[in-house]
C-alpha cells in the first residue's frame, strides 16, 4: 500500500537521516528491552512451574485414591489387580501415612512417617533425588529421611540408630499412659532432598513394619497411582470414581497441590500484567518520535493534501511509522529475549545462590509465550500510534 512505502522510505531512506532517526532508534530500543524482559520472565515462571510439577512427582502419584470418611481403609490384592487392570494406568501402589515421634542422638522431632511396598518407587519417582545411602534400605528394615530431618535428629551417617513412637489405639489407658504408646527401633538407610516438604518432614519405611508401628494391620492410607505415558488423567479420574464408587474419594496430583499452582498462576498473570504497563509506557516513546515526525514533514504533508490524498492515507503514513517501529523493536527484543532464555536454558549460566537441588535458575521457553507477548506489544504500539496520529492532525486535516 501507498502509506507503508511512504513510512517505510521515512525510516530507511539515507536521505531522511536526522535527529529524529536517531531517537527513532532509541524507541526502537524502549520497546525491544522490555519485550525481551517479558520473554524471559514468562520462560522463568515456566521453568519454575515444571520444576515444582517435578519435585511433587517426587512424592506425589498422578491420581491416588482415599476414603471418603476416615484417614484410613481395608485394602484388598484383588481390589489393587482391579484398579490396575484399568486401561491408562501404569502401576498401583498402597502406603499407609501418619505423624510419628522420631528420637535419636537426644533430639526429637515430628515426621510424617509413609510406609511403602516394593511397588511405590514404580509410581514415584525419588530416584533423582537420593542424597545418600539406598532407597531399597527400607525393606530390610531401615528408613528414608528427607535431609532437613536428618539435620533435626544429627542423623548424619547411614546406620545411625532411630527410634519411632506411635500412639497404640488399642491400648489407651489414662492409668498407664506409656502403654498406649508403640515404639520401634530402626536405623537411617538413605537421605532425599526434593521439596521442602519431602526434606523437613517426610520418612519412608516398609509398609508392614509401620502398619504394626501404627496398630493397623491391612488398613492403609491412600492408593497412589501412575499414569500410563499420555493417559488423560482426567478422563482416568472420573473412569476410577465410577469403578469404585462413594466410598472412596479419587484426588490427582494437580487437586492435592491446588494451592501452589494457583499461587503461581496469579503470579505469572502479575508478571504479564506489569509487563504490559512497562511494554505502554515504552510506546510513549514512539509517540515522541512519530509527533517530531509529523511537525518535521509539515510541507509533505501540505503537498500531498494539493496532491489530492485523503486523511485517511496521511494518518495511515504516520501510523505505520510508528507500528513500523514497534514491529522492529518486538523483532529485536523477541530475537535477544529468546536467546538469553535458550542459554540459560540448555546452560544454566545464572545459579541459584546456596541450591544444591535445582543449581540455576529454571528456564523453560514456550512459543506460545513468545506469541503473546508479541501480539501484546504489537497491539499496543499500533493502537498508541493511531491515537496519536488522529490526535494530532485532527485540526490540521479535513476529509475531502
Amino acid at each position: 500500500m501507498l502509506w507503508a512505502l511512504f513510512a517505510r522510505r521515512y525510516m530507511f531512506s539515507p536521505k531522511s537521516r536526522s535527529v529524529i532517526n536517531t531517537i527513532a532508534c532509541i524507541s526502537l530500543i524502549a520497546v525491544a528491552v522490555p519485550t525481551a524482559a517479558m520473554i524471559v520472565l514468562l520462560a522463568m515462571f515456566d521453568g519454575l512451574s515444571a520444576s515444582v510439577a517435578k519435585l511433587n512427582a517426587a512424592v506425589d502419584a498422578d491420581i491416588e485414591v482415599v476414603a471418603a470418611r476416615g484417614q484410613t481403609f481395608e485394602y484388598s490384592a484383588e481390589q489393587v489387580q482391579e484398579i490396575a487392570s484399568l486401561e491408562g494406568i501404569s502401576a498401583v501402589a498402597p502406603y499407609i501415612e501418619q505423624s510419628v515421634m522420631a528420637s535419636s542422638a537426644g533430639r526429637r522431632t515430628t515426621i510424617v512417617l509413609r510406609g511403602v511396598d516394593r511397588k511405590y518407587y514404580d509410581v514415584v519417582s525419588l530416584d533423582d533425588y537420593l542424597q545418600a545411602g539406598r532407597l531399597e534400605s527400607i525393606y530390610s528394615g531401615d528408613i528414608v529421611l528427607g535431609v532437613g530431618l536428618c539435620s533435626e535428629l544429627a542423623a548424619f551417617g547411614i546406620g545411625t540408630e532411630i527410634e519411632l513412637y506411635a500412639l497404640n489405639r488399642r491400648q489407651i489407658s489414662t492409668l498407664l499412659p506409656m502403654s498406649g504408646i508403640s515404639r520401634m527401633t530402626t536405623h537411617l538407610g538413605g537421605a532425599v532432598s526434593a521439596n521442602n516438604d519431602i526434606s523437613s518432614s517426610l520418612a519412608l519405611g516398609e509398609i508392614g513394619r509401620v502398619q504394626r508401628l501404627l496398630n493397623y494391620t491391612d488398613r492403609v492410607s491412600a492408593l497412589a497411582i501412575r499414569a500410563s505415558e499420555g493417559a488423560d488423567i482426567e478422563a482416568l479420574e472420573s473412569r476410577l470414581e465410577t469403578v469404585l464408587g462413594d466410598e472412596f474419594e479419587v484426588v490427582t496430583r494437580d487437586e492435592k497441590n491446588a494451592s501452589i499452582n494457583a499461587i503461581l498462576r496469579m503470579e505469572r498473570f502479575a508478571i504479564l500484567l506489569i509487563g504490559c504497563l512497562i511494554v505502554l509506557i515504552a510506546t510513549f516513546s514512539i509517540v515522541g518520535s512519530v509527533l517530531m515526525l509529523i511537525t518535521e514533514k509539515r510541507r509533505d504533508i501540505a503537498t500531498l493534501r494539493a496532491l489530492g490524498a485523503k486523511r485517511g492515507m496521511i494518518v495511515g503514513i504516520f501510523t505505520g511509522e510508528g507500528a513500523l517501529l514497534t514491529l522492529l523493536g518486538v523483532v529485536l527484543g523477541v530475537v535477544l529475549g529468546t536467546i538469553v532464555a535458550l542459554v540459560q536454558q540448555h546452560f544454566g549460566l545464572v545459579k541459584i545462590p546456596g541450591d544444591q537441588l535445582l543449581g540455576s535458575y529454571p528456564v523453560e521457553l514456550s512459543l506460545g509465550d513468545v506469541a503473546i507477548v508479541a501480539i501484546v506489544v504489537i497491539a499496543t504500539g499500533c493502537l498508541v500510534s493511531w491515537l496519536t496520529v488522529k490526535a494530532k492532525l485532527r485540526d490540521s486535516l479535513t476529509t475531502q
